[in-house]
């Protein structure tokens, strides 16, 4: 049988030797402490210095975004970047016009000088010829076409007294007293070449037969495929 008083001082004997681990440390203790002691040389004089260590780490990630929808001032300098210029209207030269539909891509030949002149000078009949040999060509090819819609054309030097007010001067003209719609003027729904052909090939001393007897066949599609507004923008709706 072990005897229980024995066996009990035999347990203690270590803790009363060595002490209890857990002493070692205070409930209040951070971090690590070090301390040193020196002794002063027998004076009486004791300096202790306590020395405390403590290892702290911060560390702060701050991150700053801009908003995309912040508009930020920037400040140009520079030279304009629009630069104009300022040189004498003579020191160019045209390159292109175009007044009444069709004259200058049907009836003109020397296009390039026709483009170059200025329809103030048109007066002067520098182009005469060329259109008179242009309006002739169209009868020689169409008139008996023309006779058989039926349709009365025109003697070529008639015509071109009939169409002479107007391309010559080539330009749009605008007379405020009299009906809109051309040649005065131009809708969106006007038969524009059907009006210029029938001026250039009909007789139009001839009754029942006027401007608008090739665009009431017509020769072009009559009306555009869609309706056009009565209100701005007044084109048809895209589709």
């Amino acid at each position: 049988m072990i005897d229980k008083t024995k066996l009990a001082l035999v347990l203690a004997a270590p803790l009363a030797l060595f002490g209890c681990p857990s002493d070692d440390t205070g409930d209040d203790e951070i971090g690590d402490t070090e301390t040193e002691t020196e002794t002063g040389d027998g004076d009486g004089d004791t300096t202790t210095d306590d020395t405390t260590e403590t290892a702290e780490t911060t560390e702060t990630a701050e991150t700053t975004e801009t908003d995309p929808d912040t508009e930020t001032d920037t400040t140009e300098t520079g030279e304009d970047p629009f630069v104009f210029a300022d040189d004498p209207p003579e020191n160019y030269e045209r390159v292109d016009r175009m007044g009444m539909p069709a004259i200058a891509t049907a009836v003109i030949m020397s296009k390039d000088a026709y483009n170059m002149a200025n329809p103030a000078d048109d007066v002067n009949l520098d182009f005469v010829g060329e259109i008179a040999a242009s309006v002739t060509g169209l009868h020689a090819a169409l008139d008996d076409d023309l006779l058989g819609v039926p349709a009365v054309p025109c003697a070529p030097n008639d015509c071109l007294m009939q169409a002479g007010p107007l391309v010559i001067p080539d330009t749009l003209k605008i007379d405020l007293e009299g009906p809109a719609g051309f040649p005065n003027g131009r809708a969106l729904p006007d038969q524009v070449i059907d009006i210029t052909l029938a001026v250039v090939l009909l007789d139009l001393t001839v009754p029942g037969q006027d401007a608008a007897t090739l665009a009431n066949f017509p020769l072009n599609p009559p009306a555009n495929d869609k309706e056009f507004l009565a209100e701005f923008p007044y084109l048809a709706e895209p589709h």
